[in-house]
């Protein structure tokens, strides 16, 4: 058996589980309460670290997609149109009129007080960098400072905004290693 036919296999039966799952869930549980998704021309999305390829990536989707975006960067110079989706514009500055470009540290509880409001709908979090560049408690001073400013601006209570802690936990790890530094 190939490898892609093994891995199709495998995905089937899961589907196949997770049907069966559902259905038991949909019989014997209460119904579930999800929260309505905010459509992109309503959305005011935060990004932190919205300068570098991770970060900047995250920005050009969320504008093709109509929503407003904030970035806070310590240089907003730095805010430019990443490879690939930038294509031949890669490189040169990033401009929209739905982009606005804070200058601040995610260290600095009052800039990430100054871009999270009750407004925000989302939040991208795409810190990273070399220790001797960012400093050795950025990670998580930053990641206090977001939780902070959500609570403050009431984020925490509505369900609807969206934390991504992915790349902040991966690259805490691979900075506590030391391979980042």
């Amino acid at each position: 058996m190939s490898a892609l036919s093994s891995r199709v296999n495998i995905a089937s039966g899961v589907r196949a589980r997770a049907a069966s799952a559902s259905n038991r869930v949909a019989r014997f549980s209460k119904p579930m309460i999800v929260a309505k998704a905010t459509p992109a021309e309503s959305s005011n999305v935060v990004v932190l670290g919205g300068t570098g390829g991770t970060g900047s990536e995250c920005v050009v989707q969320a504008l093709k997609r109509g929503a407003k975006v904030t970035v806070l960067a310590r240089d907003p110079s730095k805010m430019t149109t990443p490879p690939g989706t930038g294509g031949a514009a890669e490189g040169t500055p990033l401009s929209d009129p739905n982009l606005t470009v804070v200058k601040g540290n995610v260290s600095d509880a009052a800039d990430v007080a100054k871009v999270i409001t009750k407004d925000t709908t989302g939040i991208v979090v795409s810190l990273g960098g070399k220790t001797k560049d960012v400093g050795a408690t950025m990670l998580t001073d930053g990641t206090t400072n977001v939780i902070n400013a959500m609570k403050a601006a009431g984020i925490d209570k509505d369900g609807e905004c969206f934390f991504s802690l992915f790349w902040l936990f991966w690259l805490f790890w691979l900075s506590s290693y030391g391979q980042l530094v």
